[in-house]
């Protein structure tokens, strides 16, 4: 009897960690891979926490933005090469946004 529960003990164990392995925190590894290349060290590079999921930083709401754009089916991440930090959500400024920022920035420097 003790050699079945040694054996049952040692099959649960490994199917838990067959299991636990498949349940990574990367849940697309591959975005992660092609998005390394423009900077990306972990899921933080487009999301707002750091095991991926909803919620989306500036850059992965632009990825969204463009993905709609494109009309593709999913996000690819070498469209990361086309985007620029403090893009707009949908990469294109609105008339008079410039001046608005210029403006903005007047004000700053100004004591």
């Amino acid at each position: 009897m003790s050699k079945n529960l040694i054996k049952l003990s040692i099959a649960v164990i490994v199917l838990a960690g067959v299991l636990g392995s498949s349940f990574s925190t990367e849940a697309y590894p591959p975005f992660l891979r092609k998005a390394q290349k423009f900077g990306a060290k972990n899921c933080l590079f487009c999301h707002k926490e750091a095991e991926g999921g909803e919620g989306w930083n500036d850059r992965g709401q632009w990825l969204i933005a463009e993905k709609e754009r494109r009309k593709a089916e999913a996000v690819d991440p070498e469209w990361l090469a086309d985007y620029k930090e403090g893009d707009k959500k949908d990469g294109d400024k609105k008339d008079g946004d410039d001046k608005e920022d210029k403006e903005k920035s007047k004000k700053k420097d100004k004591p």
